[in-house]
Parts: structure tokens; C-alpha cells; sequence
């Protein structure tokens, strides 16, 4: 017959307190990863609206969409234009133009445009107001295709007679 040995009282304790030590340890992990993880989700959702793209803000500016978002968008395009407003490096205002677009059928293409306002020292070297010999890591060039996060400004009445969303952007990268 087998018979348990037990081990001496003082090992138990130990062992035990490392078991409660390790257990408390990952309890508070799990606790403030949960804790952390669900409100910063629920905060970004606040924030951030996934419902618009390029397409809905163009389509809202035509008046086929709806109103227009009250917070942060994240969309993509392609640059088009691209102008300098005030090349004060203290007060700097840039402009791009981006488009996007999709084909409808296999004859027709519609484009979305929309005007990113750059402002702030931030976006200094993203346009520069002069050519320069060697090119800066920050210039965006015409034909660079960007995901923009901002906020909608204001309409504006193009040339050509289309009305255009304007965005006051706050981050942009390059997805070339």
C-alpha cells in the first residue's frame, strides 16, 4: 500500500505563498489589461468615425449623403494638388488635394476629391515652398498615395463647380 509523505510545514508555507504570490501577479495583469484594452476601444470608437471615407464625404458635399461627421476620420487617397498657403515655418498652412475613386460597370470611373489642410510646424517640410536640391524624408509628393486622420472643416467650392469636404488634418503617412 502507498502512503503520502507529506512535506515539511515549512515548504508547504513557502510553496504556497509562491503559488498565491503568482496567482495575485497575473489576477491584477488580467484585471488591468482587460480594464485598459476596454475602455481605450470604447474611447476610440468615440472619437473616431469608420462610417466615412472619401467617398461619403465627396457624396455628402454633392448633397447625396448625410450630414457630415463630428469626429476624427480616417481616410486614403491620392494626391493631386498641392499648394503652400503661408510657408511661415511658425504659422505654416499647406493644402493637398486628394482624390479617390471607383469604377462603375466596366465603362464609367467616379472620383471622390477632398482638401486636406495642413497646419502647424508639424507639416512644415510636407510641402515645401521651394524646390531644394536634396529632397526632405517629410515631402509628400503629387501621385503619393496617403492614409490622413482629421476632422471636417468646412465645404468649398472648386472651380470646376463641384463643392469639395474640407479636412483639418492631423496625421498623415505615406502608404506608397
Amino acid at each position: 500500500m502507498l502512503t503520502a509523505v507529506a512535506a515539511p510545514r515549512s515548504m508547504r508555507m513557502r510553496t504556497t505563498k509562491k503559488m498565491v504570490q503568482k496567482f495575485l501577479a497575473v489576477t491584477v495583469f488580467v484585471a488591468m489589461s482587460l480594464n485598459v484594452f476596454g475602455q481605450s476601444i470604447q474611447d476610440f470608437e468615440e472619437i473616431v468615425d469608420f462610417d466615412f471615407s472619401i467617398r461619403e464625404l465627396s457624396r455628402a458635399a454633392e448633397g447625396s449623403g448625410g450630414d457630415f461627421p463630428d469626429r476624427l476620420v480616417i481616410i486614403d487617397g491620392t494626391v493631386s494638388a498641392r499648394y503652400v498657403l503661408d510657408a511661415n515655418r511658425d504659422t505654416y498652412v499647406g493644402q493637398l488635394e486628394l482624390v479617390g475613386g471607383e469604377w462603375l460597370g466596366v465603362e464609367e470611373v467616379v472620383t471622390y476629391r477632398c482638401i486636406l489642410l495642413l497646419q502647424g510646424t508639424q507639416f512644415a517640410n510636407a510641402i515645401p515652398a521651394r524646390r531644394s536640391r536634396t529632397k526632405h524624408p517629410d515631402e509628400i509628393d503629387l501621385n503619393s498615395r496617403l492614409l490622413v486622420v482629421g476632422t471636417f472643416l468646412r465645404l468649398f467650392d472648386m472651380e470646376d463647380g463641384t463643392t469639395v469636404p474640407i479636412l483639418d488634418a492631423f496625421h498623415i503617412r505615406k502608404i506608397d
